[in-house]
């Protein structure tokens, strides 16, 4: 009996050893004909201690590359100047026109809790903007977070790599711009009447994350941001598929560090899995965390 129960123990050991080098946030993508390998890496959009993760190895990973591919090209300036008039361009509906009086209250409430400031002053943005402005205010995320995205255009810039973006800020905005005011609404009451579990989902988040566990993170993605199980084939498959058809066309001149949100790396039709049935292989390479 003790005999079998160790071999059981080696074996579950040895399962969740197998599983773990399955999954992760960093990916070395080589094989089919490529002369140097590329990396693929999951980034996350609110993070508090940046430094925990672009530790030495990694760094010095980052600078075999000879370009970083983002969703956005960061260090494009003119990128920079929509992106600043996006965020102050009004919605052609206020969002109060399509609240009760007491959902308006109730809106108003969590604004002044985790925003300091009223619905009547922030009623002119998109749902889905004031939406993004509490899920990171520091009352959810417990910190003033940075998007890891900004460190690796950083990177690049700092180490003088050509910097590319996958996809325009113009085309982003069409996918949010895709979703209709009043299921944007929905999700906003919906995070409104119940801030605890948004607190609890983004720390899910950040565990999965920490982990290095990209399966885990692209489940909890459906749980936490319910744009994406409403349009998955539009704001994740279609363009995974496109991100990866611009890779097999540009890998085998120069190496790529490509840099995406983290949710597109699982699923069937993820990153990882398109890449490998594009013929490449894919490895995992664990980040030793910076203690």
């Amino acid at each position: 009996m003790k005999l079998k129960n160790f071999f059981l123990t080696v074996f579950v050991t040895f399962y969740s050893l197998l599983s773990a080098q399955s999954d992760g946030l960093l990916w070395k993508i080589s094989g089919n004909g490529l002369t140097k390998p590329s990396y693929l890496f999951g980034t996350i959009h609110a993070y508090c201690d940046k430094d925990k993760i672009f530790t030495e190895d990694f760094i010095s990973t980052f600078k075999t590359v000879d370009v970083v591919a983002m969703e956005l090209n960061l260090n494009d300036f003119s990128t920079f100047v929509y992106l600043m008039k996006s965020s102050m361009q009004e919605s052609k509906r206020s969002i109060s026109s399509f609240l009760t009086e007491d959902e308006r209250l109730l809106i108003d409430r969590v604004c002044q809790q985790l925003l300091g400031d009223s619905l009547k002053n922030l009623d002119k943005r998109t749902p889905m903007s004031l939406l993004g402005k509490m899920y990171l205010s520091d009352s959810i995320i417990g910190c003033s977070p940075i998007p890891l995205d900004f460190i690796v255009a950083e990177l690049a810039k700092r180490n003088n790599k050509e910097s590319y973006g996958l996809e325009s800020p113009q085309f982003q905005d069409s996918l949010l711009n895709s979703i209709p005011d009043s299921m944007q609404v929905k999700w906003l009451l919906e995070f409104a009447m119940d801030i605890q579990k948004a607190k609890f989902d983004f720390k899910d988040m950040l565990k999965a994350y920490d982990s290095q566990q990209s399966k885990l993170i692209y489940e909890i993605s459906f749980k936490t941001s319910p744009e994406f199980l409403y349009l998955k084939d539009i704001l994740l498959d279609n363009r995974n598929k496109n991100w990866v058809s611009y890779l097999q066309r540009n890998m085998f001149s120069n190496s790529y560090f490509v840099a995406v949100g983290a949710a597109h790396l699982a699923g069937d039709l993820g990153m990882v899995e398109l890449l490998k049935k594009a013929g490449f292989k894919l490895e995992p390479i664990l980040i030793n965390f910076n203690k």
